[in-house]
């Protein structure tokens, strides 16, 4: 089966997502795992089951030898688009987006990953010195678990306002359970770097004001959020994240 899409949506290292009618299909690289690809449209039903709004899966197929998720498509506007064209309601955007992302933790979805064993994952293929992994290892088993549903991505660019009204949220390839306060470190490291200083501070402000934690309690988390997104990301954002986790871990 060939493609067949009206256009492209967004062009990752490893996967192009194609707008297809009511349909959106994210087409993999032939060296993604197939066992990923698999486990991320499993860990999207899993969200689906517990009736929080995502967009469905609707099929796995293989288009042009490549394999590819088929969903539904999100009538609507990123809270990014948003953000950026209205400052002066940055702060009513910022707890919308906060409040959606604590429904998120208060999720109860089956079988997750856990969130240590991923940062494990993510530790031992980070490209940093020996022994900052091995102070990485040690400050990951220290700090407390947890039983809330991370997505993992966080950002506003994945929170959708639907033009029938309501939200849906989208991107679920990395979510597992454990410690939300490594899911805030995430997204105010991506809003510090996608934004500035000022948003990624409102946000934790918010943040903190609505859940009762304490700042400390997130940056505990910060050294390990970055090198996560460091594994994760793409060779133009490295610096960044390099340079943040000499701050957080020197």
């Amino acid at each position: 089966m060939s493609i067949d899409a009206d256009r492209i949506i967004a062009i990752r290292t490893d996967k192009i997502v194609y707008r297809n009618g009511n349909t959106v299909l994210k087409v993999f690289d032939p060296s993604y795992s197939t066992a990923d690809i698999f486990n991320e449209a499993l860990n999207q039903a899993r969200i689906e089951e517990t009736g929080f709004p995502v967009p469905k899966i609707m099929d796995i197929l293989k288009l042009d030898g490549k394999w590819a998720i088929r969903r539904e498509y999100a009538e609507g506007t990123t809270l990014q688009r948003l953000i950026q064209e209205g400052l002066e309601d940055r702060d009513s955007y910022l707890d919308l987006f906060t409040e959606v992302q604590r429904d998120i933790f208060a999720l109860k979805a089956r079988q997750l990953n856990r969130q240590k064993y991923k940062l494990t994952q993510r530790i031992s293929r980070a490209p940093i010195p020996e022994e900052k992994r091995e102070r990485l290892l040690e400050a990951l088993f220290t700090l407390p678990d947890g039983n809330a549903t991370l997505h993992g991505d966080f950002i506003p660019s994945n929170l959708v306002l639907l033009s029938q009204g309501g939200y849906c949220v989208l991107d679920w390839t990395h979510v597992t359970e454990g410690n939300e306060h490594e899911d805030v470190a995430r997204t105010y490291l991506q809003l510090l770097r996608q934004f500035d200083e000022n948003t990624a501070e409102r946000y934790l402000a918010a943040y903190l004001a609505k859940s009762g934690a304490h700042r400390g309690d997130v940056f505990g988390w910060m050294a390990l959020a970055t090198v996560a997104l460091l594994v994760l990301c793409r060779p133009s954002e490295r610096g960044f994240y390099l340079d943040r986790l000499n701050q957080y871990m020197p």
